[in-house]
């Protein structure tokens, strides 16, 4: 297990050279994957290089976004039905007048978003520091040794959490406790070699998007709620599958056995909504809204936040594009 991120959420931008020292202590003491800060508004005052505000809603939100990307701020816009041209319009802007990683910083959310570790869908409401964590391959081995698996499931993620949990309570004392800790995101988020997919195969006895795909995801979602019932958590605390962030998705996607509709279908399943899903400029905008639509009607039947982070690129399904941090991609199909 790994700590993904440790992130600073503050209501008052201005307090972050007060407690910029103690984020990078502890993001070291953990040897955290990132150091991340979640603001009400921007300031020139923050000087890390991951950091985040929310847009808010409506015509105007895009603007703010807009300004915010050029700015070198994650955000996100909280969408209503009525704006889905004007979100795909966005997308389109985005990429074409920015390029392509800064539509890596930006995502629709289905309702205003949730207070977590997890970038862009997020929102600074309190102050305090969250974490989130990476441990797809600690449930490889536990998963393969045993012919079901979810017998053994709650137990792995058991003992993954509580561990996570002991270590940031004994590093916050250790430090001194200068601000509040707010709580763990226990999603299942991949990166890279570590794949969320694979994990979901392996519930499944099954290749990804094989028979018994979508009930392996519900059951993951089940155990990391009951493994980590009565730990302090906020933000999503369910299976994540960005496209972009996970090798088995990505060889998927290069070989056109998995298309972004069919990652879609799957948003019912899994919270994180559809993310990191890599498109070809030549896409329609009609196709685009709808697509849109589908993940935030799945959002609203789920009472819940699902994400679209969308990015389109000048080149064809199959074909592979290099898009910073996240290094080769693959182009879906729609």
């Amino acid at each position: 297990m790994k700590f993904r991120s440790v992130t600073l959420h503050l209501k008052d931008p201005e307090d972050f050279p007060s407690y910029s020292d103690y984020l990078l202590s502890l993001s070291r003491r953990l040897s955290s994957m990132s150091a991340r800060v979640v603001l009400s508004e921007p300031s020139d005052d923050v000087d890390i290089e991951l950091k985040a505000v929310h847009s808010g809603s409506g015509t105007k939100a895009f603007q703010v976004a807009w300004e915010l990307l050029k700015s070198g701020y994650f955000t996100s816009v909280s969408l209503n039905s009525s704006e889905l041209f004007r979100a795909a319009d966005f997308l389109f802007r985005i990429s074409e007048e920015l390029g392509p990683e800064h539509a890596t910083m930006f995502a629709l959310s289905s309702v205003n978003p949730p207070e977590g570790p997890y970038f862009p869908v997020t929102v600074a409401e309190s102050f305090g520091v969250s974490f989130s964590l990476l441990y797809p391959s600690d449930l490889y081995g536990a998963l393969r040794e045993v012919e079901e698996p979810q017998a053994v499931l709650r137990h792995a993620l058991s003992m993954i959490f509580r561990e996570a949990y002991s270590r940031v309570r004994e590093t916050i004392s250790d430090l001194g406790e200068r601000v509040p800790f707010l709580g763990i995101d226990f999603s299942l988020s991949p990166w890279m070699e570590e794949s969320s997919a694979e994990v979901v195969s392996l519930v499944a006895r099954s290749p990804f998007m094989g028979p018994g795909t979508a009930s392996a995801i519900a059951e993951l979602n089940y155990a990391i709620e009951e493994a980590s019932r009565g730990m302090r958590r906020l933000g999503f605390n369910e299976l994540m599958l960005p496209m972009a962030e996970d090798n088995v998705l990505k060889e998927l996607a290069l070989r056109l056995e998995l298309s972004a509709r069919e990652l879609a279908l799957l948003t019912p399943y899994c919270l994180a909504g559809l993310d990191m899903v890599v498109l070809p400029l030549s896409v329609g905008r009609e196709d685009l809204a709808k697509l849109i639509c589908d993940v935030m009607t799945s959002g609203r039947v789920k009472g819940r936040a699902l994400g679209v982070r969308v990015v389109l690129v000048d080149a064809e399904p199959g074909e592979e594009v290099s898009l910073g941090r996240f290094g080769k991609v693959p182009v879906m199909m729609l």
